[in-house]
């Protein structure tokens, strides 16, 4: 049975990306590292 996932997604720009995914959808930033995020629910 499934507890999590972490799906790796593209992105262009990572500061529109980072500013959608936490302040429009609502999601809390984990960790930056450079060339991905990693943001929970």
């Amino acid at each position: 049975m499934l507890t999590a996932i972490h799906p790796k997604l593209p992105m262009r720009n990572k500061a529109a990306t980072k500013d959608y995914y936490l302040n429009k959808l609502g999601f809390t930033e984990i960790a930056d590292y450079g060339d991905y995020l990693m943001v929970k629910k």
